[in-house]
């Protein structure tokens, strides 16, 4: 140990004495670093030695109960098992998939059924499909994905526990976690969120026990829970994007806690500062990116088959992928090919039929009454389309009658009909011998974009609306070819400048039901793109399979990573479409409305995810008390008028404001995001407002802060409650959480179909949209 160091331990006991403090709750400061001893008490019992241990196994038990009881009910797809377990599915596949979150917790999920021996043969496609006569083992994955929500109460009370609150406190905090319903709901399900808030809590656990040897400083315990923080925040990252939140926590401890390392009067010297920096700065920014992209790695590792997710990357990634039909039936379009082209996002395939458009549409515009061109979700013969040139008719004439004859044209002369990038164009629409067309007429369900029609081939008068520029996404020439599958494109008109676009709102019957095609007035727009994934009558030959795979470009792992996160980040903000149970974040405390999980109407039951009302509105009174309790403590501290002892006032604003802090950090985030947002994105930050709730408690009802305060979740207590009054209130808040958790355990669990009337006393807000009502 550096001289250094000894007197900054030393100044440091010194305070300790002075204040009669053994030290915070959490970080900044931690709790017993002296082993003072209170007074006043008469030697307590082994019962009350050993309470906290008991406390703790009391709160791993009544966890267990709340999210394994009556885990195999019901035996139907809920939810997002929907999306989850179907990653999971493609994980034991190998198949590759496109997700907007990163890849740990789905792995965890897919390793779940990997254990039983599932191999993915379930792909989860609609809430309420049966497990059951499908041979999914849902009970054991349930269950492997429910370990994660049951370690989370015990959590809770370790972090509570070893920031230095009693027992009462710390079991509060627990047992208001074990006795959410949001919690348990979700917990219990094959979804993601319990996964990321167990390594969310495991990263403030692992910083707390990092904090409370500061004065043991790059020892073997220092260094084994600073780095164990860093891999936790890591993991918490790659769960979900949102993971991130619980550094931007640690961080600002982290910073406050470097701030008193740099003041000079603890004898500190620049280059021990220096240290202190660089150790944190490795083990919580470089090993949680290690970590990140160490999950990404396997990611690609597992999924080399090619799989759903292809359509989102570009050709060179797919080309990657085994079985990849870019490296089956890559070839160059020319002239004269009769082509099907098919939208990047949505899947629907070009197409045309001679429907004509209703005179008058619902909202009374007036249409062209053309030839309808619409998205078919499957490729017919009204899907081809002939590609010709604009210029050299007469050439392209003698070339395609000669292709149209059966003359085997060398490769050299072929070559010189390729589509390149830039070319203009006119698409035929072969069943019906027309022109695709978009003119300056409204489309039918987008009144903003141009129509897109069809015109004979005979009508010269309006041919400029017939001419139509490809554009290869990522071009770097005019000489790069148009290639099916491979190349992704944009049809733009060379007149009006319009892309041909898309979207997921099917048209009316008279459309039957296909998806609108129009010009969209934003052509770079990402949404513009569509590939050629097929030319009329062409296989390719075993030699030509062969070419085509030499061709590939190996792409190294930097490059599909970041190739991956932009497509996340973009899609992630691009998850605007309204859903009917989405919410505001300022509705969140308040719980003003829950998701509806899931629905059975022969036996009227249903899963609603909603919090435990009394628990969350309570939360919410605790932390509007706290931040007065906060500014009416600073008031009296300005004006030397103290009320509290030193160390409860150091332990407020330090160890409770820590974790006021983190509630802060995973809540006021989501104001700033634009993306669809549901009640379930609270429920880390709730977590955190239970913990202040515990922490309140304890300052409204301890005084004696040193009697009380626990060293560690497994050490011994000295006292439990501090009096009557206290057991009452902990008793009494117990209790109406677990009251009210009961009455609304059929909407948690499911298990009960509740009549209208008992549905209706369950709407305490009426908001609550539940289903049954009548």
């Amino acid at each position: 140990m550096t001289v250094q160091e000894s007197q900054m331990r030393r100044r440091a006991v010194k305070e300790t004495a002075s204040k009669q403090t053994e030290g915070e709750a959490a970080p900044p400061e931690a709790a017993h670093d002296s082993k003072s001893k209170g007074k006043g008490t008469a030697g307590p019992n082994w019962l009350v030695r050993n309470s906290s241990k008991y406390a703790f196994m009391l709160v791993v038990a009544l966890s267990f109960v709340t999210r394994y009881w009556k885990i195999w009910d019901p035996a139907q797809v809920v939810f997002d098992e929907v999306h989850f377990g179907k990653f999971a599915s493609y994980y034991l596949r190998r198949q590759y998939y496109f997700d907007v979150h990163p890849p740990l917790a789905k792995m965890v999920v897919a390793l779940g059924g990997w254990l039983v021996g599932y191999d993915g043969h379930f792909l989860f496609d609609k809430i309420g499909m049966d497990y059951m006569s499908n041979g999914v083992p849902y009970i054991m994955m349930r269950s492997w994905v429910a370990l994660f929500g049951f370690v989370l109460p015990p959590l809770v009370y370790m972090i509570m526990a070893e920031s230095g609150y009693s027992v009462a406190a710390s079991l509060l905090a627990a047992v208001l976690v074990t006795f959410d319903n949001a919690l348990v709901t979700q917990g219990r399900l094959i979804l993601l969120d319990n996964i990321m808030i167990f390594f969310m809590l495991a990263a403030i656990y692992a910083y707390v026990r990092f904090f409370k040897l500061r004065y043991r400083a790059f020892g073997t315990q220092w260094w084994s829970w600073l780095l164990s923080t860093g891999f936790m925040l890591g993991c918490a990252m790659s769960c979900k994007l949102v993971g991130v939140l619980t550094m931007g926590v640690i961080g600002c401890a982290v910073l406050f806690d470097l701030w008193r390392i740099i003041d000079i009067r603890r004898g500190t010297t620049v280059k021990l500062c220096i240290q202190h920096f660089m150790a944190r700065a490795f083990a919580l920014i470089a090993v949680p990116l290690i970590v990140y992209l160490g999950f990404f790695y396997v990611h690609f590792a597992v999924l080399t088959r090619t799989g759903p997710g292809d359509a989102y990357h570009t050709a060179n990634f797919q080309m990657q992928l085994i079985d990849n039909p870019m490296t089956k039936s890559s070839f160059d379009v020319h002239f004269g090919d009769e082509i099907a082209f098919r939208h990047r996002d949505t899947g629907v395939y070009l197409d045309s039929n001679p429907g004509r458009y209703p005179l008058r549409y619902a909202d009374q515009r007036v249409s062209s009454q053309g030839q309808q061109v619409t998205g078919a979700k499957k490729l017919s013969d009204n899907g081809y389309w002939r590609i010709k040139p604009v210029n050299n008719a007469e050439a392209y004439a003698q070339f395609i009658a000669r292709r149209q004859s059966g003359e085997e044209l060398s490769k050299e002369e072929m070559a010189k009909w390729v589509v390149h990038h830039t070319d203009l164009v006119q698409l035929e629409h072969v069943a019906t011998n027309t022109n695709l067309r978009t003119h300056d007429v409204a489309s039918p369900m987008t009144a903003t974009n141009m129509e897109f029609t069809t015109l004979p081939l005979n009508n010269t008068a309006n041919v400029d609306d017939t001419i139509w520029q490809i554009k290869i996404d990522g071009a770097k020439s005019n000489s790069t070819k148009l290639q099916t599958s491979a190349s992704f494109i944009r049809v733009v008109s060379h007149k009006h400048g319009v892309a041909m676009w898309t979207h997921s709102k099917p048209l009316p019957d008279w459309g039957h039901k296909h998806q609108e095609i129009n010009g969209n007035k934003k052509p770079e727009d990402k949404s513009t793109l569509w590939t050629v994934p097929k030319i009329r009558g062409r296989t390719a030959t075993a030699e030509e399979l062969e070419e085509m795979k030499k061709k590939v470009v190996g792409m190294g792992f930097m490059a599909k990573f970041i190739e991956l996160q932009g497509l996340m980040i973009r899609h992630n903000n691009a998850l605007t479409t309204v859903h009917p149970f989405q919410s505001t974040p300022i509705t969140w405390p308040l719980l003003l409305r829950g998701i509806s999980f899931w629905t059975d109407k022969d036996s009227r039951r249903q899963i609603y995810l909603l919090g435990n009302p009394v628990g969350w509105w309570t939360a919410n009174c605790a932390l509007l008390l706290y931040g007065m309790l906060v500014v009416a403590l600073a008031v009296l501290e300005r004006r030397n008028a103290p009320v509290v002892d030193s160390i409860v006032h150091r332990h407020m604003l330090r160890s409770t404001g820590f974790l006021a802090a983190a509630w802060i950090w995973h809540y006021a985030p989501f104001f700033l995001m634009g993306r669809s947002l549901f009640l379930h994105h609270y429920l880390p930050a709730s977590i955190f407002a239970y913990m202040v709730t515990a922490a309140v408690y304890q300052f409204a009802s301890v005084i004696d802060y040193q009697r009380f305060a626990l060293k560690h979740w497994y050490g011994r207590a000295r006292a439990v409650v501090p009096s009557p009054v206290a057991a009452v209130a902990f008793v009494g808040l117990v209790c109406v959480q677990v009251a009210c958790f009961l009455y609304f355990a059929p909407l948690t669990y499911g298990t009960a179909g509740l009549s209208p009337d008992e549905v209706n006393s369950r709407r305490w807000l009426s908001s609550y949209d539940l289903h049954f009502q009548k």
